[in-house]
């Protein structure tokens, strides 16, 4: 033991075997702080290199869509620099492009160009287009939708319903710290409602189209392009945009003039009668005979869905007591209980693999003092592993917490090889081995890195996560193992007559292996068949039905 304490003292240059674990617990005390502050959700957030375009075109057909909408957008696109492959699909009503980028293109300047590119193409789309959307494509289709979903139904139009949550329910829940995104959808938006006389506007020589262009000059917006700004200090650039004297949301028909071919200017109120009233419903959803509205909530890529799951139902019992007679909220969908009962179900296999890992090294060393230092070995270096998850922005969901899990058993092969070879042979020479070992894993996952995109994007925290165990698992194997055996008193137990057992077991393994053999030789047909048995017969490529000669010769 003396030696061995003569060799932590140069290992640790000047360090005391105090020092190295009170660092240790220090840093693990950290680690479990910023436990909580990590991101949980159910799968991988990254952005893929690329960007989706999608529209609407109500009524139309997918040939119309792809020569007036699709081949347009497309051939906008094909200038945009740092751009792959590009593919489109035109649906009856719909269409939407799919932009693959190069990996060192930037993707958030790419997308400002795109936008930029569209609002110039905008005004030469038809009639009846929606703006297109531009999002980024998910390594995994789940990770961009909402997390929570509620149904908020009333005896009330679907209008009233969607007001009220406008009101009462949105700014209470998007006062809450996570919340990236709130929607309420289900009820028919409302509009204006133009009716006029075609009698009258015929004895004026004015037509329909006169009555758009009007409302278009009074109302409309016009983005002009993109121009440096100096503001004194620096230049920047700023985007220029054409408007007119009309105010959104509001419509008055009297402040709009149209000019007659004579060249008189008749007010809009002279000519039309104008109503706001709700559009024409193309589907309807009730829950027991009620009108009701979806409310989706989507969280932003760091928050803790499982924390703010929390919040968001504790706002939802205060906003169910406050709700007039008849208006019921109902949960339709919540992520966080699938997240809470796979991290369960992890949190149950890992506690398993963690006590099978030590039942056996109980059972080998029967020494408490070897069990105590592998869980402070295997707990340390879980909650100093923490702190470098928080310092690379890692999540945790599937992906990352099966890569724990994968790494804990190499985290204790590591504990334990160093812990043995110390007590055998007073030194830290195995230590090389053990870096060499762990070495060839992490190069092993580097791997990963180098996979097509999509995959990389899903494996990546699992590769992360198992790399940095296995490091922090090395500073762990030479700086706190040795420290702990010193300061816990922990040596070798010598069992009584080594030599005998082992000379024992020796011969009780090859009298059974003797005896197996000449079975076997006995019984070679069936020792035969229970090796193909065993392997498994390829059954599934026997056909389901045996067809009759006649009908295979045809």
């Amino acid at each position: 033991m003396q030696a061995m304490k003569e060799n932590n003292r140069k290992r640790a240059v000047g360090w005391s075997s105090f020092t190295l674990i009170v660092t240790f617990v220090c840093l693990s005390l950290v680690g479990l702080s910023l436990a909580p502050l990590l991101p949980v959700k159910l799968s991988p957030s990254h952005d893929m290199p690329g960007l989706t375009v999608s529209f609407t075109m109500p009524g139309n057909s997918a040939r119309v869509i792809e020569s007036e909408v699709t081949s347009r957008l497309e051939g906008m696109l094909s200038r945009v620099t740092g751009i792959r492959n590009i593919y489109s699909t035109s649906d009856n009503g719909s269409g939407y492009i799919r932009v693959e980028l190069d990996k060192h293109a930037d993707i958030e300047i790419t997308r400002f160009e795109v936008s930029t590119l569209i609002r110039q193409l905008w005004s030469q789309l038809p009639e009846g287009v929606s703006y297109p959307i531009i999002s980024s494509q998910r390594s995994d289709d789940q990770a961009a939708r909402s997390f929570m979903t509620f149904t908020l139904n009333a005896p009330a139009t679907p209008i009233v319903i969607q007001r009220y949550g406008e009101d009462r329910i949105k700014p209470l829940l998007s006062a809450l710290d996570g919340v990236y995104k709130l929607e309420l959808s289900g009820a028919t938006p409302m509009e204006w409602r133009i009716e006029y006389d075609n009698v009258q506007l015929s004895s004026l020589h004015i037509g329909v189209q006169d009555i758009q262009q009007a409302i278009a000059e009074r109302y409309d917006q016009e983005f002009l392009g993109i121009c440096e700004y100096d503001s004194g200090s620096r230049r920047e650039w700023i985007r220029l945009v054409r408007i007119t004297d009309g105010q959104e949301g509001d419509f008055l028909p009297s402040e709009i003039q149209i000019r007659t071919p004579e060249g008189n200017a008749v007010p809009l109120d002279r000519l039309v009668r104008v109503t706001r009233t709700e559009e024409e419903p193309t589907s309807y959803y009730r829950i027991n005979g009620l009108n009701s509205i979806y409310l989706s909530i989507t969280a932003t890529e760091t928050a803790n869905q499982l924390t703010l799951a929390d919040e968001v139902r504790k706002v939802m019992e205060e906003i169910k007591t406050i709700m007039p007679a008849g208006y019921e909220i109902h949960t339709g969908y919540d992520a966080t209980e699938y997240i809470s009962k796979e991290l369960d179900t992890i949190y149950f296999r890992t506690g398993i693999t963690v006590l099978i890992l030590l039942l056996f090294v109980a059972v080998i060393t029967r020494n408490l003092r070897y069990l105590f230092l592998i869980v402070t070995g295997l707990s340390v270096n879980i909650a100093v592993a923490a702190i470098l998850y928080y310092a690379f922005g890692l999540e945790i969901q599937l992906y990352s917490l099966a890569g724990i899990t994968f790494s804990l058993n190499l985290v204790i092969d590591n504990i334990i090889v160093m812990t043995d070879h110390i007590l055998r042979r007073r030194n830290l020479k195995a230590f090389m081995s053990v870096l060499a070992a762990t070495l060839t894993t992490i190069g092993a996952l580097v791997i990963i890195f180098f996979l097509d995109e999509k995959i990389r994007l899903n494996l990546q925290d699992f590769a992360a996560v198992v790399i940095i165990n296995l490091g922090i698992s090395l500073l762990v194997a030479l700086f706190f193992v040795p420290p702990m055996i010193e300061k816990i008193g922990l040596r070798r137990s010598r069992p009584a007559h080594p030599r005998l057992r082992v000379k024992r077991c020796t011969v009780y393994f090859t009298r059974f292996y003797r005896s197996l053999i000449v079975l076997m030789c006995r019984y070679r047909v069936l020792a035969c068949i229970l090796l193909v048995l065993g392997f498994g017969l390829p059954v599934f490529m026997l056909p389901e039905r045996i067809e009759e000669a006649e009908s295979k010769g045809e």
